[in-house]
């Protein structure tokens, strides 16, 4: 990723210096600039995308599976087996169902 952002900062460097050159005198200079720009702007596109991160397994059970809901305050919030997934923030989330309200949610687990 890293190389990726120092590509992409040089083509906005490079674009900075085309703004600059939009005068009449310098339309050639600009034009070969724009060119360049745009097949490195095109390589970029596809270079391939980043390896995904390896998935470990998923953890267990939380120890506590029962917590409480954060609707009705009852200790009634229960951990749904079979429900842990991968988060989008990265770590796992699992599913619990309040037995009193019927409120569901994902929760974080560790």
């Amino acid at each position: 990723m890293a190389d990726i952002t120092a590509r992409l900062a040089d083509l906005k460097a490079r674009i900075d210096e085309l703004a600059g050159l939009a005068a009449a005198e310098h339309r050639e200079h600009a034009s070969r600039l724009a060119q360049t720009l745009t097949g490195d702007l095109e390589g970029l596109l596809e270079a391939s995308p980043p390896a995904p991160r390896p998935a470990g397994p998923p953890p267990r059970a939380p120890r506590d599976e029962v917590e409480r809901c954060p609707v009705c305050s009852l200790r009634s919030y229960r951990f749904q087996r079979g429900t842990i997934r991968e988060s989008d923030y990265g770590g796992f989330e699992a599913l619990y169902r309040c037995g009193s309200c019927a409120h569901e949610g994902w929760k974080e687990i560790t």
